[in-house]
């Protein structure tokens, strides 16, 4: 039997069940919508975990229309009587602001106003088929020609009641999309105040409203966008219930049965896996299909390439001046504890609300949550092998600042040439550390960090290894290579702490190094040569000094 074709870039329900295009059953998410007692219900999740899929699934489920029973047969949300009672039962208005990102406020106004324009048009024959005032008809045509107001969702609600009977179902999907661009494009307060009248005026106190659903990345309510709707419930990826979005670990191992792909699960778990969402462990689908769309193909962070230039994460990660040493840790697998709001607001991104963001844009994992009392503290991570390549590439961006790259350090490294590595080394240094961060009392390690950040990406090659019991101790960085034959190196760190110049505390780094016979590890990796290189640093000043060769 021919397999089915892998939908990459399908967020049409009808079009992917009519195709005979694979399709992991979420039509859970219909029933779970409508057994919740919130008439306004927001679901942020990452990008590219099937949010426009879910809204168009549920879009054919409850729209008035042809008969689209064929579409959902065989699906579970079949089995459900409650469900099945709102089967093309209710009006539907649909929009979606994905595409919404331009560069300036003005033309943001426009394309947010075509979006409305176009719902009211697809709309309009209905209307005009119904027996409804002609009057009310003759102000929506007008509407969909001129710059919408606020109130005119309203009045499409109860001009659809009067023509239908039935209550109206509202689906916005990627609502914050327009809202996290404008950050990065310097238009926020006027983007956001046009969402919070829409938003208002279409969901408060709307009498013909049944359900209204919004999909995004991030609940943006600090700003007060949802601040008047009581009637308003979150359902984020910290809460504790059954997962509707991306692929569970039983619906992977299904897929990659099916497709032939079993004995590649544990690479592709490392790759891939590692979201938490909830209680449940799960995958990113849009990478799991494009993996399985390219058998043969080496496995590749799939994800990233959908991010764009403006990405808001991105530019933050560019920007701050603080996440150095976490990042570090980070990238070195281990974890890292911050205070995390669900409400994350944008006028303030700086300090632990940098991390919220990063969580719930799915740059990290909540492997453990905790409230205190005071405020939820979340254990992060980085989820998988996919993440941490953008989080190295970005990393990497922000330290070298695009002039040019690491590679030169690197090969001074490998090839023992301290006197290079010092000069680099020195440059990066004065380019990127402040006075403030190199006087706190931790130097050491905050040195020791900052050189690590800058060998992340020499890990197509080589091991990067931090602190790691070697011999008779434990080495500050081991470069191991990953093919025996190729050269390694041995770092360490000594701050200078007594009158003695920078040069004397260097010389001890490296005496400390043959010493205590740090270069075991290397040794037994197969490396050749073993480049040794003690470093120094006081302030914004650095010696380097390397063995000689043969030592």
């Amino acid at each position: 039997m021919a397999l089915p074709p892998i939908p990459i870039g399908n967020s049409d329900f009808p079009k992917l069940r009519e195709g005979g295009y694979l399709y992991v059953d979420k039509s859970r998410f219909i029933s779970e919508v409508l057994a919740r007692h919130a008439e306004v219900q927001l679901y942020p999740r990452p990008r590219r975990f099937g949010k426009t899929l879910s809204m168009s699934m549920l879009q054919a489920f409850l729209e008035i229309g042809q008969d689209r029973s064929q579409l959902f047969s065989d699906l579970a949300v079949w089995q459900d009587p409650v469900a099945r009672k709102h089967f093309q039962k209710h009006p539907v208005i649909f929009l979606n602001f994905r595409e919404v990102k331009p560069e300036r406020w003005e033309e943001a106004r426009v394309q947010l106003g075509d979006e409305i324009r176009r719902m009211l048009r697809e709309q309009l024959p209905r209307l005009r088929a119904a027996n409804i005032d002609r009057l009310v008809i003759e102000e929506l045509e007008r509407a969909a020609n001129s710059e919408p107001r606020p109130g005119i969702m309203k009045d499409l609600c109860a001009a659809l009641r009067a023509a239908t009977g039935e209550r109206v179902v509202i689906l916005i999907d990627e609502y914050d999309g327009p809202i996290l661009h404008a950050w990065t494009c310097g238009y926020f307060n006027e983007v956001a105040s046009w969402f919070r009248g829409f938003l208002t005026a279409a969901l408060k106190d709307n009498p013909h409203l049944h359900r209204a659903v919004l999909t995004g990345v991030l609940r943006v309510a600090k700003e007060s966008m949802f601040s008047s709707l009581n009637n308003l419930q979150v359902f984020s990826l910290l809460d504790r219930k059954p997962e509707l979005f991306g692929f569970t670990e039983s619906e992977v191992d299904s897929l990659l049965k099916q497709y032939g792909r079993e004995e590649e699960a544990e690479e592709i778990r490392r790759w891939y896996n590692g979201y938490r969402f909830g209680d449940s462990t799960v995958y990113n689908p849009w990478s799991i299909l494009n993996m399985l769309a390219n058998p043969g193909d080496p496995l590749k962070p799939y994800w990233l390439a959908t991010a764009g230039r403006n990405d808001l994460v991105r530019e933050l990660l560019l920007k701050s001046t603080d996440l150095h040493a976490p990042t570090v840790t980070l990238l070195e697998g281990g974890t890292i504890e911050r205070p995390v709001v669900e409400d994350v607001a944008l006028r303030d991104l700086e300090g632990d609300n940098v991390w919220s963001l990063l969580l719930f844009s799915g740059y990290l994992k909540a492997v453990a949550v905790r409230d205190d009392g005071e405020q939820v503290l979340a254990t992060l991570a980085i989820p998988n092998q996919e993440v941490r390549r953008i989080w190295r590439n970005t990393f990497s961006e922000r330290l070298y600042s695009g002039e040019g790259s690491l590679e030169p350090l690197h090969q001074a490294l490998l090839t023992g040439d301290a006197e290079k590595v010092e000069d680099l080394l020195q440059k990066l240094l004065i380019r990127h550390v402040s006075s403030h961060d190199v006087s706190r009392t931790q130097a050491e390690a905050f040195y020791h960090a900052f050189v690590l950040g800058l060998l992340v990406t020499m890990e197509r090659t080589h091991f990067v290894r931090s602190n790691r019991e070697d011999a008779l101790g434990r080495a500050d960085v081991l470069i191991i290579p990953k093919n025996p034959g190729q050269p390694g190196v041995v770092l360490e760190f000594k701050k200078r702490t007594g009158k003695g110049s920078l040069a004397y505390y260097a010389a001890a780094a490296l005496r400390q190094i043959s010493a205590k016979g740090y270069g075991a590890e290397l040794e037994a990796a197969g490396a050749a040569p073993i480049q040794k290189m003690g470093i120094s640093f006081a302030g914004k000043e650095l010696v380097v000094k390397g063995a000689k060769k043969g030592k």
